[in-house]
């Protein structure tokens, strides 16, 4: 055979066998990366999770292996992530892909849809009435939005020498705490009122502060709003709940908790009441998980599912008063007429 031949010949083949050897390299490389997204999503699990000490870690990790080993995407890996996140129990841990992580970071406004509306009103002449409705935007022009439009419509109410407040945390579902905490703050009559106890039996609280939200001492976000300094806790307060109030609707709650001005009255909330933190895992979903659970000032720990928060006067939750904003308005003015006129 010709020398010129046999040299083709064996460059052919040499150049295939090199193709091949840099294909199964590369499919090895994608199945370690789509492997080790998984273990990264097991380990902050494993390590951050309030229920972590009471799992079979060897157990979860053996399954999860044998599931992901068919998975020829990061994708593929999200049901199994989703899977492990049931067995957590806590009814709270969430994953969220890329696609709804983008539409949360977006906002409201550059996705289409309505910024959540904030009633507010004066009642009887002299009651001021603010609702505080949940917000699911990680949008950080969204969350200065948010606080600036409740700031400046109790500005405009305290304008007006009420006498007493009524704030409205029903059907306030959850989503970003941090602005809905910044909101309510002229509320607040001290530091401390709120956190959380993780599975170490350590304690955080979270504050917010000129424009910034802490926790502990760290400062965490700044919202923009300015010099502005408002500063509401003398006259009585009724803070309206129900059962849609959840998640981080009910931490808004629990802030007002062994304020002495303050009676909550409408009927349980969810029982939602564990803290959530963001992880944002390499392809830049979100890995939400419940690691800890809520303390109020007293350190009162909210660790029962189910339970919630219990009001201080109970609204009739028939099925004819159960969406009846009279009732809950009637009730509250009920409890601020006799807060002022008790001596």
């Amino acid at each position: 055979m010709n020398k010129n031949i046999l040299v083709v010949l064996f460059l052919f083949v040499f150049a295939r066998a090199n193709a091949q050897e840099n294909l199964i390299k590369l499919k090895k490389g994608k199945t370690d990366s789509i492997q080790l997204y998984l273990k990264k999503a097991l380990d902050l699990m494993k390590k951050r999770s309030v229920n972590s000490n009471r799992l079979n870690w060897e157990e979860i990790y053996k399954d999860a292996n044998a599931a992901v080993e068919n998975a020829r995407t990061i994708a593929d890996t999200y049901p199994i992530i989703k899977m492990t996140l049931l067995k957590l129990e806590d009814s709270h841990s969430k994953f969220f892909s890329p696609k709804q992580v983008e539409a949360y970071l977006l906002g409201y406004r550059k996705t289409g849809q309505q910024f959540p509306e904030m009633k507010s009103a004066i009642l009887e002449s002299r009651y001021a009435y603010i609702q505080l409705p949940s917000f699911a935007s990680f949008n950080f022009a969204e969350w200065d939005e948010y606080v600036k439009t409740f700031w400046d419509k109790i500005s405009e109410l305290e304008s007006k020498h009420p006498k007493g407040w009524i704030i409205d945390i029903r059907d306030n579902e959850g989503g970003m705490f941090v602005p809905m905490y910044a909101a309510i703050s002229p509320f607040l009559d001290q530091h401390n009122v709120i956190g959380w106890k993780n599975g170490l039996d350590r304690y955080t609280f979270m504050n917010f502060k000129n424009g910034k939200f802490y926790e502990n001492n760290l400062a965490r976000y700044q919202i923009k709003i300015g010099n502005r300094k408002i500063k509401i806790v003398r006259k009585p307060i009724v803070v309206l709940i129900n059962e849609g109030t959840a998640s981080s609707g009910e931490f808004a709650a629990i802030s007002f908790v062994g304020q002495k001005n303050i009676s909550f009255v409408g009927t349980k909330t969810t029982g939602l009441t564990s803290a959530n933190q963001e992880h944002k895992l390499a392809d830049g979903a979100f890995l939400v998980l419940t690691e800890g659970n809520t303390i109020d000032r007293n350190r009162k720990e909210y660790a029962e599912v189910g339970k919630g928060l219990q009001p201080d006067y109970l609204v009739d939750n028939t099925d004819s008063l159960k969406n009846s904003d009279d009732a809950y308005f009637k009730k509250a003015i009920e409890v601020l007429s006799k807060k002022l006129n008790t001596p």
